[in-house]
């Protein structure tokens, strides 16, 4: 049972051998989920009237707080995102 492992994957070798197209589309799956979750909680704050940024600090959940709109800007993204990473599989 005891068994090391003598040469670790190296992610970006791992990655690099995917083809472009996949590649590509795990990257807009990222920056889209990165980006959008990072607006969607902007307007969040931004509607109820806090800094921009206070998403930012450490133990900050506001979801509960979240209003029909902001809920459906996530849902919205989550299938776009979502869509993105599927996109990928299905290239290689």
């Amino acid at each position: 049972m005891d068994e090391t492992v003598k040469d670790p994957v190296n992610i970006i070798e791992a990655v690099s051998s995917w083809p472009l197209e996949t590649q590509i589309y795990i990257g807009l799956f990222a920056a889209t989920w990165l980006i959008g979750g990072n607006v969607v909680i902007a307007f969040h704050y931004k509607r109820v009237g806090k800094a921009w940024w206070s998403g930012f600090k450490p133990f900050a959940f506001p979801w509960r707080d979240f209003n029909g709109r902001e809920w459906a800007m996530l849902g919205a993204l989550a299938i776009l995102a979502l869509s993105f990473m599927i996109c990928g599989i299905y290239a290689q």
